[in-house]
């Protein structure tokens, strides 16, 4: 029987890495460190990669990570692929996902009536989805939009409004601590081989009452649900090299090298990323796999969730808010 095929993604392709592509097998989890994982998936053969689900975090990760070069040389034929016209997003709305980044940090920010805010815009591409987050924020009554954009694509969309400024940090290192009043890190930490200091780093640079939103895959039990139906699940490896359910969202703060106290009070499924109008039939699964996980929370384990976190820091109470979300 002919076995079809399942991406994780639309907007990657897998590639099998060879033995001089690959880093030493790692022992240890990326993001805790702890050294008691199951090999849940198998990623490529000869040599072998297997994702490795890890005990005390719950996060999932490829046992041997591709060499920076290898993903230097990967991510520039993938940028390659877009047109100069396009905007370099990995979504059909981005609107409808700016909107939705707006509704949710928009409670926490408070009034933006004649402020000036801050974006931090980690892995966003070209900025296309912080130019339209900064343009509703303006909507809202801020002053101005100050965005750093830090990301392997170095070009930046255009924008007419002067009251919309980007910038560009060489690393996450140039980023100051409480200096952000909004972190987007969309489709981005499932990518990052060594994620732990990223993570910190990002959560550290926020502000008082800043937003954290983060969105990240989670598709093992998927994957497992395809094989038993002879359907080969393409994890689309070394593309994504970590996969992020709501089990990890709910434990991770507790292991970064964090200041102060974060804790999840909400959780909810995201917004589909695809749309009607251009992928019918994968939108309408994807609404229906997310469909149960409104109601059964964190115990649905078939896709990722939001998440909503508060923090306490050293010197102010703050609010924080994180979210991973399933992507499809």
């Amino acid at each position: 029987m002919t076995q079809k095929n399942l991406k994780a993604t639309l907007f990657h392709q897998s590639a099998h890495l060879s033995e001089q592509d690959l880093l030493a097998p790692s022992v240890s989890c990326p993001f805790c460190s702890a050294t008691e994982r199951k090999k849940v998936a198998v990623l490529q053969d000869a040599p072998d990669v297997a994702l490795l689900h890890c005990k005390n975090c719950n996060a999932a990760s490829a046992s041997r990570m591709p060499k920076p070069e290898t993903l230097s040389k990967y991510y520039s034929r993938y940028y390659d692929t877009f047109d100069d016209t396009e905007d370099k997003i990995t979504l059909d709305a981005p609107d409808r996902m700016a909107s939705h980044i707006v509704r949710c940090a928009a409670p926490t920010l408070g009034s933006l009536s004649g402020r000036d805010i801050s974006i931090l815009d980690y892995g966003g591409g070209d900025g296309s989805i912080s130019a339209r987050v900064a343009q509703e924020l303006i909507g809202l009554g801020a002053a101005k939009v100050n965005i750093a954009l830090v990301d392997y694509n170095k070009s930046t969309i255009a924008t007419s409004d002067n009251r919309i400024q980007f910038y560009r940090p060489s690393d996450l290192t140039d980023i100051q601590e409480k200096t952000m009043h909004l972190v987007i890190a969309s489709a981005i930490i499932e990518h990052i081989p060594e994620p732990r200091e990223v993570l910190a780093q990002l959560l550290t640079s926020l502000k008082k009452d800043g937003v954290f939103y983060a969105r990240t895959p989670y598709v093992t039990p998927l994957s497992k649900i395809t094989k038993a139906i002879n359907i080969k699940f393409d994890f689309t490896y070394p593309a994504h090299v970590h996969d992020l359910g709501a089990k990890f969202w709910n434990n991770v703060i507790d292991v970064l090298p964090l200041e102060g106290e974060f804790s999840v009070f909400h959780s909810t499924p995201s917004i589909v990323e695809t749309s009607f109008k251009q992928h019918f039939f994968r939108t309408l699964i994807a609404h229906t796999l997310k469909l149960p996980g409104y109601v059964f929370k964190e115990a649905y384990g078939l896709v990722g969730g939001g998440k909503f976190v508060s923090a306490v820091t050293p010197d102010a109470r703050a609010e924080h808010r994180l979210e991973s979300l399933f992507i499809f």
